[in-house]
């Protein structure tokens, strides 16, 4: 996958999808706060203004690198727990206590403030060059926060890729879970998978060869948006995954459950109660086996496929669309820029 383009520009498999990522639930951030995160392998810190609104910065003073994740919101500002610095929602440092109230501040002290959006209950960052995009990514009747939705989060101790190639692996499901997820058949029967949108769409019917009591039919319908959101339907829930890369090898998974028959105060608790299963089966099921994947991810010349993978192989033709796209878009502006300064 290693395709080379227009002005020598490398496509890698780990490169990331230029996008809004999910970097955190609403509900984490307080008003009284801050919290720090760690996402795409830097240090972030995040902090609600006196507004309301959720302000991004590096999780690093600008004086001697102190963590102000670890520091107070004090006057609508955030205050740096080693010297009390402070900082207010645009960044600017607005007071040294060292050289007493009122006195100016020095250049060099002001922090960037970090592309930032709070919609449907979720801090989303913008990771990539250029302009952010108008909308954040999301999938029409994926669940909202609120009444009947459960919702967790955690950093799970994987690569992202894969998974992201695990969420649209459901075949693995009467295998790899045979004894924490009883009663599914291993053939796909009723299989679709095709684009929509831009959203990978997936449905099929999982059989037993063999019919019998215990023997029921499962079925389970898929919808997968660049760069990291899922919208699952299986085993009476809707399922929504968000997923972020931690580093190269740890992610954060955030998950919203919400039932598809029972709703209110019923279906936050059994979406709770689910929560807690699923997050089980991933750390003592899928993580040992993601491990074990001796191939990079992304890389599928070395695999064999059959037709129940056909997801996943849209999921990497619509991620190197994507790829693909963003790199002519910066190759087009760096030739742009440089006949400009030719002229």
């Amino acid at each position: 996958m290693n395709d080379k383009l227009v002005g020598e520009v490398e496509m890698t498999e780990s490169q990331l999808v230029p996008g809004w990522y999910p970097i955190a639930a609403s509900s984490g951030v307080a008003r009284r706060k801050p919290i720090g995160v760690k996402r795409f392998g830097e240090a972030l810190v995040l902090w609600r203004a006196d507004d309301g609104r959720v302000v991004c910065m590096r999780d690093r003073c600008s004086h001697r690198s102190a963590a102000l994740s670890a520091g107070k919101i004090r006057d609508g500002r955030l205050e740096c727990p080693y010297h009390g610095l402070r900082f207010d929602a645009s960044g600017r440092c607005v007071l040294i206590p060292a050289n007493g109230i009122g006195a100016p501040v020095p250049e060099g002290f002001d922090l960037a403030v970090l592309n930032v959006r709070e919609q449907h209950g979720i801090i989303w960052y913008w990771h990539g060059d250029g302009e952010p995009a108008r909308e954040v990514p999301w999938i029409p009747g994926a669940s909202e926060p609120g009444v009947g939705a459960a919702e967790y989060w955690y950093d799970a101790s994987a690569p992202y890729l894969r998974i992201v190639e695990n969420v649209l692996d459901f075949h693995h499901f009467p295998i790899l879970h045979r004894l924490m997820i009883p009663g599914i058949g291993t053939r796909m029967d009723e299989m679709d998978a095709h684009l929509e949108d831009n959203v990978v769409v997936f449905s099929a019917t999982m059989r037993y060869e063999k019919p019998g009591a215990l023997r029921r039919d499962a079925r389970i319908k898929a919808r997968y948006a660049l760069p990291s959101i899922a919208l699952i339907e299986f085993g009476g829930f809707y399922v929504n995954y968000f997923l972020t890369p931690i580093d190269d090898t740890h992610t954060w998974v955030f998950a919203r459950y919400r039932g598809t028959k029972i709703r209110g105060w019923l279906s936050k608790a059994a979406g709770t109660l689910a929560t807690r299963y699923d997050r089980a089966i991933f750390l003592l099921q899928d993580r040992r086996v993601l491990l074990s994947q001796s191939d990079a991810p992304g890389d599928l010349s070395h695999f064999k496929l059959y037709p129940a993978d056909r997801a996943l192989g849209l999921f990497w033709g619509l991620r190197k669309h994507a790829l693909l796209e963003a790199h002519r878009g910066q190759t087009t502006l760096g030739n742009d820029s440089a006949a400009a300064a030719a002229g």
